[in-house]
């Protein structure tokens, strides 16, 4: 055999043991296979446990980062619902002054608040004639102050030799408070309906609203009838006064009149209620009238608690009610309600310059000849200011450019008087008010509070046609001064005494 041929072969053997080799390689391999697939499993294990383990931490990074959105998300609504949720501005603290004397006015009391964080406003009482005129005020802070601290500062503080006596306002309990529930039966919401109505009527006619210039004569013809408003509440409200029934019907079929019923159940008209409901809201709300409770709040802006209290229909009753108990219940409402019905009809011209109305140009005047005096011939003297000159004409000029802030002072203490004068609630006595109310002549009333009872004698000027004016005497009231009874008693004992003697 050619030895080139004979080569391959052991090529092949060589082939042959590495093949067997290879083999053995791959049994000595796969006999220790498995403790070196072990080996290979442990070391795959951990590559999926860290693979695992990554999932597991970007998961949890997921699940944080979506509740860290979720609580980025809540925060932005709250801050939203924050926003738009309306802040409680109406919500307040408050100081009340129990004694505040006549000479206390109004800016010396907001002096004195306003050195306190969080002062908002001051709200003064009308004069009490059965305290001394001593009025009471409300003092108004921010709701994020310490009140309490302020109160006893307060307390520290004395106006005018005035203890005011502050204490702590506590909020409003409630302030929807509920009438008796006969209010939601429909005779009684139509009635308030047409008394609502002239109510708005009387006061918007006082405040000179929904008032057409040059038509006055018109609406008084046009009001003799019915109400007559340009107010838009008030357009057809005369529509659902007017009372339906079918009584043709009734009559036909023999049906027996419901008005002969003694007692019946609330009968209610959600429709003519919330057209009176409208017209409540109104008069609460542009005229400060709450108007079951038949009051009216004329301070309201200047108070703790704007538009604070107001009252509404209770609920139905449930028993049955009776037409004299809902007769009864229009009955003493139309009593509380009356005063707001009545119209105010001020003073004319005429009557106010009978009860002593002045002319500012006539007292400025005055002031001047009494400022102008003449010494001698082209001689003047003007006692205000001491300096001399050539005639008055030179004191009138002199006057008015060196002591204008004179004359200005009478101008106002004029409109002072004349105001006072027009005004029908300013204070009054008894006996003068009698005849503006009656239009007869003045009588004997005694005091109805003891305010100033057990008192020296004192006067009160001297007008009303008496000389001496009204003195105080003792526990029987008030009692004319001079030209009392003592007086008369003293004329009369002095009379016979005299005639005793002529027949002697």
């Amino acid at each position: 055999m050619d030895p080139s041929e004979e080569q391959p072969a052991p090529s092949e053997k060589e082939e042959a043991p590495a093949a067997n080799e290879s083999d053995k390689e791959d049994g000595e391999e796969k006999s220790p296979g498995p403790s070196e697939k072990g080996e290979e499993t442990e070391e795959v294990q951990p590559k999926k446990s860290s693979t695992v383990e990554k999932v597991v931490e970007s998961n949890q990074n997921g699940e944080q980062e979506e509740g860290e959105e979720k609580l980025e998300e809540e925060d932005t609504s709250l801050q939203k619902a924050a926003s738009t949720k309306p802040r409680p501005l109406h919500k307040t603290l408050s100081i009340f002054l129990r004694n505040l004397a006549p000479s206390i006015t109004k800016q010396e009391v907001e002096a004195m608040c306003k050195r306190f964080p969080g002062y908002m406003r001051v709200a003064l009482s009308e004069p009490q004639p059965e305290r001394k005129f001593f009025r009471r005020g409300w003092v108004t802070f921010s709701r994020d102050v310490n009140i309490k601290e302020i109160c006893w500062n307060l307390n520290n503080i004395r106006l005018r030799d005035c203890e005011m006596g502050p204490i702590v306002n506590r909020d409003l309990q409630r302030r929807i408070r509920p009438v008796n529930g006969i209010a939601a039966h429909k005779q009684v919401v139509k009635h308030d309906i047409k008394l609502a109505a002239q109510v708005i009527c009387n006061l918007d006619k006082q405040r000179h609203l929904w008032q057409e210039p040059g038509n006055e004569k018109k609406d008084k013809e046009r009001a003799r009838f019915g109400v007559e408003s340009h107010n838009p509440l008030l357009k057809n409200i005369t529509d659902y006064l007017v009372d339906e029934m079918s009584a043709e019907e009734e009559e036909l079929l023999g049906k027996p009149d419901d008005g002969d019923k003694p007692e019946s159940t609330i009968d209610r008209d959600n429709t003519i209620c919330q057209v009176l409901d409208k017209m409540i809201l109104y008069l609460r709300i542009v005229h400060s009238l709450d108007y079951y409770n038949a009051s009216d709040y004329p301070l309201e802006d200047e108070m703790p608690n704007r538009c604070g209290i107001m009252h509404s229909r209770g609920p139905t009753p449930i028993n049955p009610v009776s037409q004299d108990e809902i007769a009864d219940f229009i009955k003493s409402f139309d009593e509380k309600i009356q005063p707001f019905l009545e119209t105010i009809e001020l003073l004319t011209d005429d009557e106010a310059v009978s009860l002593g109305k002045k002319d500012p140009e006539a007292e400025v005047e005055k002031l001047i000849q009494a400022n102008t005096q003449e010494l001698a011939k082209d001689k003047w003297l003007c006692p205000l200011s001491g300096k001399k000159f050539k005639g008055p004409e030179y004191i009138r000029k002199h006057l008015e450019n060196k002591h204008a802030e004179k004359l200005d002072e009478v101008r106002a203490e004029v409109a002072y008087f004349n105001n006072y004068l027009l005004d029908l609630k300013r204070p009054m006595l008894q006996d003068a008010m009698r005849p503006m109310q009656q239009g007869g002549p003045p009588a004997y009333q005694p005091p109805q509070s003891t305010a100033f009872q057990h008192r020296p004698q004192q006067s009160y000027g001297g007008g009303y046609g008496y000389r001496g004016g009204y003195s105080h005497g003792g526990d029987s009231g008030y009692s004319r001064g001079s030209r009392g009874s003592g007086g008369s008693d003293f004329h009369n004992r002095y009379n016979n005494s005299s005639r005793g003697r002529g027949k002697e």
